[in-house]
């Protein structure tokens, strides 16, 4: 950098970073990183896990809530709702009354229609930052205990990597990186509540949901009215005597009632 005023630049940019005058290679590498992540997420080849680029893995990480650790959380980009099921909240302390009524329809992977059975908002701790989300409820027997998909992704700008086994993002400035939940070593107190998934669950049962209908819209009321063929008739029958909730015929003795089909 031939530039002077480039170089002072750096500089502030560097001594606003504090970084330290005996800083190592690595370090720095890593300060400059945390410096630029507003311009862009990147993944190295060195955050492939140990297995290298032939492993299959989904990305599925842990989350807290209040103080329940919760396992098996599926980062799905594939979906378009993020999924609470209904037996992973049954083990979380929620109120009841938070849960809002959807009409909800979501499509499935295998192409099975369910229903919503409400949403909720929650809380959720990834990493160190706590994020509301919406969570539609269902009743689906999966291998996860929830799903976070494009709604959350597309929110937070999220950048997920099944490959890396990590997902990036950032908040205020802070490059945040939550690692897969297989790369880490899960540890907690005894007293901490921590929410397994069923491990005998079709694994791909329910990802890649779709909504296929989302909101019940009421028709607005009709107001009846007798059309113009109705008045005539109705004009003809009280000319010749008719009177209304009388029988048809010369002595009022005849039908009162509309015939009925089989």
């Amino acid at each position: 950098m031939n530039s002077e005023p480039h170089r002072a630049l750096l500089v502030k940019i560097l001594n606003e970073a504090h970084v330290a005058q005996d800083i190592s290679i690595e370090g720095f590498e890593g300060t400059i990183s945390n410096i630029t992540p507003n311009n862009y997420l990147t993944f190295t080849n060195e955050e492939i896990p140990l297995e290298g680029r032939g492993h299959n893995r989904a990305l599925d990480v842990s989350v807290n809530y209040l103080d329940h650790i919760v396992a098996k959380v599926l980062i799905d980009n594939g979906s378009s709702l993020n999924v609470m099921p209904k037996s992973t909240l049954d083990k979380l302390p929620f109120n009841a009354s938070h849960v809002r009524l959807s009409s909800m329809v979501v499509r499935a992977f295998d192409g099975s229609h369910q229903n919503v059975r409400g949403e909720i908002d929650l809380p959720i701790q990834i990493g160190p930052h706590i994020c509301q989300i919406t969570f539609q409820v269902m009743d689906i027997n999966s291998a996860y205990n929830c799903l976070l998909s494009r709604p959350w992704i597309h929110l937070v700008g999220v950048v997920p990597s099944t490959l890396h086994q990590r997902l990036k993002f950032v908040v205020k400035g802070q490059l945040i990186i939550v690692s897969g939940e297989e790369d880490i070593l899960v540890s907690c107190p005894s007293s901490t509540p921590y929410v397994k998934a069923a491990e005998e669950s079709l694994e791909t049962s329910f990802q890649a949901l779709e909504v296929v209908s989302n909101t019940y819209v009421e028709s607005p009321p009709v107001q009846l009215r007798s059309s113009t063929a109705a008045l005539m008739v109705a004009h003809v029958m009280l000319g010749h005597g008719y009177r209304p909730r009388k029988g048809l015929g010369l002595n009022d003795d005849g039908m009162t009632s509309l015939v009925e089909f089989k």
